[in-house]
């Protein structure tokens, strides 16, 4: 054979054997990269062939329990319908709220109110009894406590006595008016005589002396003298009487005076007697009014003085003061229905009506009115008390008292 058909004859070979070898060079990048794929392909597949046997295994364990799939809400109509019926009804329960709240005005600064009455002695003296305790009900004119009279009982009865002296002294000062006027008047009986013998006396010296006058010897002068004598005998007899006269009336007169010094003095008696019967009487210690009885403070043996509290008494009577808004009394009337609510007792609903209005507010009552950072006078909305009657009965049987709170609702409209 020639080289060239060796050649020839090689060459064909490797031709063929190239394209197999190229094919093979290829083949295995190929299949490199073929595996890679398959590689990846397979983690894929191997992946979704767990979430998948994942998923199976789920969907068997769901069918198993039973359970269906859950179903859109909207697929649902009854749910739907409920939760319709739910909001139309939260709506309509809202307003219906609305409707009647609109109706009252309401406030939680209230509380209950009364006039307490503070039991104090007007007289000092050691409690001798206590006849009442804490919560007991006690009636007017009920007697209390009794404070030891000893020492009143002992100046009263003094002074009763200077009371009966003081009256028997009036007695005799009157008796001795009567003897002065009966020497009055036997003074001016006494006077009588006198001056009749004076008028006689001056009646014979006028006659003597017109006799002498008219002839100087038809009267001796010794008749004259004597004349004379004996006027001035009869006039001081006569003067002597009248003096008596006087000194009797200067004696009525003194007797009067002790009369009215002794009525006097009966009257201060009288009025000492009456003092101190009365402290007698303050020694016993008087229910004022109808209430019942707290904050005893006092027991048998305690030593008090005048306007030392011993007890107080709360009324039966008792009424609401509600501090209400400014902007809340625009439509509150006196006469209106009020709802009230007690803390003590929240289950049991009492009633009342609106009896009347302060007339002022905090700030009438204040120095100054509210001021801001900038020094500015502010609006401050202001409370007013009201005052609310409790008109429900048989409240005195539940535990409530002055200071306790309440809720009251005023039907406004």
């Amino acid at each position: 054979m020639t080289p060239s058909e060796n050649s020839d004859s090689g060459d064909k070979p490797e031709d063929t054997a190239r394209p197999s070898s190229k094919g093979d060079d290829s083949k295995p990048d190929d299949a490199g990269q073929d595996g890679k794929r398959i590689g990846d392909g397979g983690a894929d597949g191997a992946k979704k062939d767990g979430a998948k046997d994942g998923d199976e295994n789920k969907d068997g364990e769901k069918k198993d329990d039973g359970d269906p799939p859950p179903k859109p809400l909207k697929e649902r109509p009854l749910l739907l319908l409920g939760i319709a019926v739910v909001l139309i009804a939260a709506i309509i329960g809202g307003v219906l709220y609305w409707l009647d709240a609109r109706q009252y005005e309401s406030t939680d600064d209230a509380y209950i109110d009364g006039h307490i009455v503070r039991v104090a002695p007007q007289v000092s003296g050691i409690v001798r009894q206590v006849l009442v305790d804490d919560n007991q009900i006690v009636g007017p004119r009920e007697l209390l406590a009794v404070i030891d009279t000893a020492q009143p009982q002992a100046k009263y009865e003094g002074l009763v006595a200077q009371a009966k002296q003081a009256r028997a002294t009036v007695v005799e000062a009157q008796a001795q008016v009567g003897v002065s006027l009966a020497q009055v008047a036997a003074a001016r009986a006494n006077v009588i005589q006198p001056q009749a013998d004076l008028d006689k006396a001056l009646a014979d010296l006028a006659r003597y002396r017109t006799a002498q006058a008219i002839d100087p010897a038809a009267v001796a002068a010794q008749q004259v003298d004597a004349a004379v004598q004996a006027v001035n005998s009869a006039r001081g007899r006569r003067d002597a009487a009248i003096r008596q006269v006087t000194q009797a009336q200067a004696q009525v007169k003194a007797s009067r005076a002790q009369v009215v010094g002794d009525r006097t003095a009966i009257g201060a008696a009288d009025a000492q007697v009456a003092a101190t019967g009365v402290d007698l009487a303050n020694s016993r210690i008087i229910a004022p009014i109808v209430g019942r009885v707290t904050n005893r403070n006092v027991s048998p043996g305690s030593y008090v003085q005048p306007g030392q509290e011993m007890l107080a008494i709360v009324p039966l009577k008792l009424w609401i003061t509600a501090n209400f808004k400014e902007t809340q009394l625009k439509l509150m009337r006196v006469g209106q229905p009020v709802d009230i609510t007690i803390d003590t007792v929240p289950d049991v609903a009492f009633h009342g009506h609106v009896e009347s209005f302060q007339r002022g507010a905090g700030q009438a009552f204040q120095l100054l009115p509210a001021e801001n950072a900038t020094g500015n006078f502010v609006k401050v909305v202001q409370r007013v008390p009201v005052r609310i009657s409790i008109d429900s009965p048989g409240i005195q049987s539940y535990p409530v008292g002055p200071g306790m709170s309440v809720v009251p609702r005023v039907k406004v409209r």
